[in-house]
């Protein structure tokens, strides 16, 4: 089908980020996109874009995708989904040594919460009437919870540690918002059989557990 450019959506670790100096793409998303590409012979180019510029792009552009996309009720018709290509359950984190203890999203709302703008947690949180102090990136997230200008960072359950430690900032899990999975979000005029042929390559790689390999190195 020729050139396929895939926009790469947010430099959000463990699952699609930027190394030397912003040169490399990498991550357990990534990888999973190269090999799936791979096995299915189809010509792609990944390229780094902010979130908010990706996504616009996979919905409007002709062959465009973005990864790595939650699938939510308000994106579910706006395009064709190839995944799930990792897991990302949604989290609260506080520093390690919080006295924080939710039981509930509800015991929550006392406290000040950071997410990153245009994430799918921020938007959740923001739909159940959260004020949410929004970060162009989850380092700064994570900059902002280590210095006490939030209480509680909304992320993904491997995202928090994983940039918490690329940070030296030391976070502890306190509760688990929504079971969420991430998707390749393709635009409606890419041809159905490709992304059934996709998603059929994708299933062989559970299948043989190369994405439990891949899921493993990043944990």
């Amino acid at each position: 089908m020729g050139r396929w450019p895939a926009a790469d959506h947010r430099r959000r670790a463990p699952y699609n980020y930027t190394t030397d100096g912003g040169q490399t793409i990498v991550g357990s998303a990534t990888e999973a996109v190269h090999e799936l590409f791979r096995r299915a012979n189809i010509r792609y180019q990944i390229v780094m874009y902010p979130w908010v510029r990706a996504i616009k792009m996979a919905e409007s552009d002709k062959d465009t995708c973005v990864y790595s996309t939650t699938r939510t009720e308000e994106r579910e018709t706006k395009f064709q989904w190839v995944g799930p290509v990792a897991p990302d359950n949604w989290m609260l984190f506080a520093k390690a040594d919080s006295s924080i203890q939710l039981a509930s999203l509800d015991d929550a709302r006392k406290y000040k919460v950071g997410g990153y703008r245009g994430d799918s947690v921020t938007l959740y949180l923001q739909q159940q009437k959260f004020v949410i102090d929004e970060a162009i990136n989850d380092d700064q997230n994570a900059k902002k919870l280590d210095a006490g200008r939030v209480d509680l960072w909304a992320t993904g359950i491997l995202t928090g540690p994983f940039v918490a430690n690329k940070m030296k900032t030391r976070v502890k899990p306190v509760l688990n918002i929504k079971k969420a999975e991430l998707y390749l979000a393709c635009n409606k005029t890419v041809a159905p059989d490709t992304i059934q042929q996709l998603n059929t390559t994708l299933k062989a790689m559970v299948k043989d557990g190369t994405m439990e390999k891949i899921n493993k190195k990043y944990q």
